[in-house]
């Protein structure tokens, strides 16, 4: 079994960059999609085997190179959220990027390039979850970066390039902290003698936490946090993360919002691991509850003044990862398994949400939410679909991103500071507000008279959120017995009593 999860990761890294180069062989559409449609299925399945497999059996390792490639409980969460958003954007790609191309916003040329980056997108992403040597972590995180600016700058008009540019600007300055940071963890691995082999392995670093020098570490933590924290867009580090959702063709915007700012918090909670090993759990998680909150604060005045759709939904993310954030920092079981859980669901939730508002742009041929009116009469399918995914982001049952958002607030009440559960409480009932004003606002109201007849959503647009709104109403009411159990092996490495 062991052998054959191993050429299962394997496959997993080799898949997504050969699909990603045959498709720069073809000249024709329908193979184009057609091979990138199969590519991507193959490898979500393959990567849900993966996760599976580790929920029920446990940790799965391979090779030496540089530290193995390691799957734990904490990895498969990740895995889960790369597996579903593949597919769901490979899927909502077919009939989006087609529309592009009809309209003429985009050629036969530059849909090759744009299913080749995707790919080479979603494999950085994979190489994140599957890293077990923090250096190699940070290389990974850096190539998810360099591949998925060229996707932000696909369009190269004007706004595009300029996102993409502040995109790296901000985000390669973030790295280089987090590598400073990486590299004083090596420091203080060296002087407590383990470098033969295992410099910078988690397990090796895990298993020495107690003897690394304090004060190196909460150095190291705090460049490490502000340098993987650009890349999650935790205020007050955040000013990239508007303007390349904005301009990026919806597709990306939902891998961007779902799991590229979730891979860099998993690289946030791996070093978080190792430092409450090395100077207790007060000082990481101090910094966590503050970076996160300050986070959920600067979205607030954003979203209630918004008037680009997209960039609405982009502040809403920073929102859920300041939440998810704040979770990890209370730092309580309770607290822990709701932000994981999160992960998951707004990685579901907030993709979904990006897609169709790609779509509706497209209708309209506006991202400006004042002229997006009538929307369940002129579009009822996309309209209905968009409400919905709206509620559930906003966090009301029996969706599932509810009860992850209930169980943080819980967790904040009970670990005795009524304060901070009250203070989440108020921030989320703004962005409520303002969420569902600007959703009421585009879905009633007389439709511009510019747009003739009813319009509907591509076959396999309709296909890709139809799956992501099932998944939300299912785990809303019954969570998985293996994916409560992975979730829940997983809280314990994170604090500190599993593997």
């Amino acid at each position: 079994m062991i052998n054959t999860m191993e050429h299962l990761i394997l496959l997993a890294l080799v898949l997504p960059l050969v699909t990603g180069a045959f498709i720069m062989t073809q000249s024709g559409l329908k193979s184009i999609r057609l091979i990138n449609l199969a590519g991507s299925s193959l490898l979500s399945l393959v990567l849900g085997v993966l996760v599976f497999q580790v929920a029920t059996t446990g940790v799965i390792h391979y090779g030496q190179l540089y530290g193995k490639i390691y799957i734990d409980q904490l990895s498969a969460v990740m895995l889960l959220v790369v597996a579903v958003l593949n597919f769901t954007a490979a899927l909502f790609s077919l009939s989006y990027m087609e529309q592009e191309l009809e309209e003429g916003h985009a050629s036969l040329k530059m849909l090759k390039r744009y299913y080749g980056l995707f790919n080479l997108f979603v494999f950085t992403m994979v190489c994140v979850t599957v890293a077990e040597n923090m250096g190699m972590l940070w290389v990974a995180v850096e190539a998810t970066t360099l591949s998925s600016a060229l996707l932000v700058a696909f369009y190269f008009d004007r706004a595009a390039l300029e996102a993409a540019w502040k995109y790296v600007m901000v985000c390669t300055v973030g790295i280089c902290l987090a590598l400073l940071g990486t590299i004083l963890m090596y420091y203080a691995q060296v002087n407590v003698g383990v470098t033969d082999g295992q410099a910078l392995s988690w397990l090796a670093l895990k298993a020495v936490s107690d003897k690394l020098d304090p004060g190196m570490i909460k150095l190291a933590f705090v460049f490490i946090l502000i340098g993987y924290g650009t890349k999650v867009g935790l205020a007050p580090m955040h000013t990239w993360l508007p303007d390349a959702h904005s301009q990026a063709p919806s597709p990306v915007s939902g891998l961007l919002s779902g799991a590229l700012l979730s891979c860099a918090l998993y690289a946030i909670i791996r070093t978080v691991i190792i430092v409450k090993g090395a100077v207790g759990a007060d000082f990481p998680e101090h910094f966590l509850t503050g970076f996160g909150l300050l986070s959920i604060i600067i979205a607030v005045p954003f979203i209630l003044v918004q008037h680009d759709l997209k960039r609405l939904l982009a502040y809403s993310s920073i929102e859920h990862m300041g939440l998810i954030t704040l979770g990890v920092g209370i730092g309580t079981p309770l607290a822990t398994y709701g932000a994981l859980l999160h992960i998951i669901n707004h990685a579901i939730t907030k993709s979904a949400l990006f897609y169709l508002a790609g779509a509706i742009i497209q209708f309209y041929g506006t991202k400006h939410i004042m002229r997006i009116k009538g929307l369940v009469s002129a579009a009822p399918a996309m309209g209905a679909m968009f409400i919905a995914v709206v509620l559930a982001i906003a966090g009301l049952p029996p969706f599932s991103i509810f009860y992850s958002k209930f169980t943080i607030v819980w967790a904040a009440f009970q670990m005795g500071n009524p304060w901070l559960g009250a203070g989440i409480l108020l921030l989320m009932a703004a962005i409520f507000a303002g969420m569902i004003y600007y959703t009421l606002s585009m879905g009633f109201g007389s439709v511009p008279h510019r747009l003739a007849g009813e319009h509907r959503l591509g076959r396999t647009s309709l296909t890709a959120v139809s799956a992501s709104l099932m998944i939300m109403l299912a785990t809303g009411i019954y969570l998985p017995a293996w994916l409560d159990t992975l979730l829940t092996q997983a809280v314990a490495i994170v604090i500190g009593g599993g593997q």
